[in-house]
């Protein structure tokens, strides 16, 4: 619940200002007002707390109590937070024109994020980017206007565009002391035996249930819906089961040793989108500086 302070920052100022400068005159000098107006707001900010703030000597000399010292440190650090962000706003962040939200559906893959916003920001100052989490169904977080652009593997339904972005490939990640890790590839009949995590709990069309174990008529012993991405890496890394993921969205856990990439068959193809509702040139703007930079290292 929020409480109205009793003091506003012109006490605060006073404040701090009377025992950086030393002396009233100086004070009041620096911060433009009468010395009449500074032993006036000293009084009101007194008032108002109900303590004494400066003790006066003989010589009128105003030294501060633990009170003063107290208010005016804190004076000091909320001015010190205040002026930064005044100064974000009216320097860098001043050309901001337009927000865009990213998300990747299905994945927990954001380690392009930050090398791709530094590079927007600098050829497109007035462009910031956030991240918006998005789960197996783009179309409904687009519609909601949850998200701006969305990365989906596949043909994600419901989406007003879909910009091509780069080509990928699923494939069996285990982890790297499984049977399977030895093999250059697996079929269906290679997963009759395990514990298959997935996460999305009913099969996408043109995804592996579709293309690679239904026409097999062969199925995992047990099926495991697993609704985040990297929590099933962390199971099959441990060894819990296999899973059936994107090259790409795995490719640095499996770079690091943590995994092992089988291909499935004759490999698994699959494309990733830009989904979007809107053709905004702020979205364009994004949605083709990722297309560049994914279809290079994607």
């Amino acid at each position: 619940m929020f409480t109205p302070l009793r003091l506003e920052i012109r006490h605060y100022e006073t404040v701090a200002a009377v025992i950086e400068f030393g002396t009233m005159t100086e004070a009041a000098r620096q911060l433009s007002i009468t010395q009449s107006a500074m032993s006036h707001r000293l009084g009101e900010a007194e008032r108002r707390l109900g303590v004494t703030l400066f003790s006066r000597g003989t010589d009128r000399r105003l030294t501060p109590t633990s009170h003063g010292l107290a208010v005016s440190q804190a004076a000091i650090r909320a001015m010190s937070e205040l002026r930064r962000v005044e100064q974000s706003i009216t320097g860098t962040d001043a050309a901001i024109e337009s927000t865009v939200r990213l998300g990747v559906a299905s994945y927990d893959a954001y380690g392009w994020f930050p090398g791709f916003r530094e590079r927007l920001r600098a050829d497109h100052p007035e462009i910031e980017l956030d991240l918006a989490i998005v789960d197996d169904h783009p179309g409904s977080a687009l519609a909601a206007r949850d998200v701006d652009v969305v990365i989906a593997p596949g043909q994600p339904s419901g989406v007003a565009h879909l910009t091509p972005l780069f080509d990928d490939e699923l494939v069996l990640v285990c982890s790297p002391g499984h049977p399977l890790a030895d093999l250059d590839t697996v079929t269906a009949s290679d997963l009759t035996a395990e514990t298959y995590l997935t996460y999305n709990a009913q099969p996408s069309p043109g995804f592996e249930y579709d293309r690679f174990m239904r026409p097999s008529g062969q199925a995992p012993l047990v099926i495991r819906v697993i609704p985040q991405t990297s929590a099933i890496i962390e199971l099959v890394a441990a060894g819990v089961g296999v899973s059936i993921l994107s090259g790409w969205a795995t490719r640095d856990v499996v770079a690091s040793g943590r995994l092992a990439a089988i291909r499935c068959g004759d490999g698994l193809p699959i494309s990733w989108q830009a989904a979007h509702h809107t053709r905004d040139d702020h979205v364009m703007t994004v949605v083709m500086a990722l297309r560049a930079q994914l279809a290079r290292t994607g």
